[in-house]
């Protein structure tokens, strides 16, 4: 299958496990888990898109539009780890890498660990203005004639993303409030392959309509992105999203296996000027 790369380059990816092992190590993981806290979603009031030209946003406006609805969503999961043996396969977070190594492991928790799960709407326009507006404020004003083309090249290619014109892309990352160096999208998606996660991921509207997932990049280390790519568009020319649609369902839970992660989006907030922006 071609791959559909362009928000990020397509290099080669991290060594690939095989879809019994993947599912194994997950059942592994998911197996540590003696209870799942309630799902909270971070509920942020949606404020109103600057005004003024993307490039004249300031470095607060860019981190604002990143770090809160309707773009970005927020969930909280609360993973509590009872004291029990388990048979190690592969690493986790909350395991030493030796401890990893060995056939058995004890895994002992007095608290539970809270990961935040982040996930953007990356093919939205708003999005990448803001990013390309966070790198116009990062760059090196030094620079020369050349590296200023060639950054402005590759900005231009951010901003334009020709994958978004004939995709949804979405990205997942997530950290731990009370366990640093944790993340639970590295260890479940480090090893992902895409014959594997088109079984259960994808988007869909609130009448059943879905999208089935095209490309993967996973992450390639840990405080990395999974990035997901979805066709827009089905065999009749339609998109999945219009004005009149009413929800968003972003799947990424395998209830047997992960379950963990999944997303439910007003569409409603995703309109400017008439038009679904994702």
């Amino acid at each position: 299958m071609t791959k559909n790369c362009a928000l990020s380059s397509c290099s080669a990816s991290p060594h690939e496990v095989s879809g019994i092992e993947m599912i194994y190590n997950l059942r592994t993981l998911i197996g540590l888990i003696a209870s799942i806290g309630t799902l909270i979603a971070f509920v942020y009031a949606q404020d109103k898109l600057p005004t003024k030209p993307f490039t004249q946003w300031s470095r607060s406006e860019a981190e604002a539009i990143l770090n809160n609805p309707p773009w970005v969503i927020r969930n909280e999961v609360r993973i509590k780890f009872d004291k029990e043996t388990q048979v190690a396969a592969g690493s986790y977070s909350g395991v030493s890498s030796a401890a990893a190594a060995q056939a058995q492991t004890e895994v002992t928790s007095q608290v539970p660990v809270d990961f935040i799960f982040t996930l953007r709407l990356r093919s939205a326009l708003p999005v990448r203005q803001a990013l390309v507006r966070l790198r116009q404020l990062q760059s090196d004003v030094k620079m020369s004639d050349q590296e200023r083309a060639s950054y402005e090249a590759r900005t231009k290619g951010l901003l334009e993303c020709p994958a978004c014109a004939n995709n949804y892309v979405i990205t997942l990352s997530s950290k731990s409030t009370n366990s640093p160096g944790a993340d639970a999208v590295y260890t479940l998606f480090k090893g992902g392959r895409l014959a594997d996660l088109q079984r259960y991921v994808y988007l869909a509207n609130e009448r059943g309509e879905r999208r089935q997932l095209i490309h993967f990049v996973p992450p390639k280390a840990s405080g990395d992105e999974a990035t997901f790519y979805f066709p827009r568009l089905d065999g009749r020319g339609a998109p999945l999203l219009s004005p009149e649609n009413k929800q968003l369902v972003i799947n990424l839970t395998d209830n047997q296996i992960n379950p963990i992660t999944n997303f439910r989006i007003d569409v409603s907030r995703l309109v400017l000027n008439g038009k679904v922006e994702f």
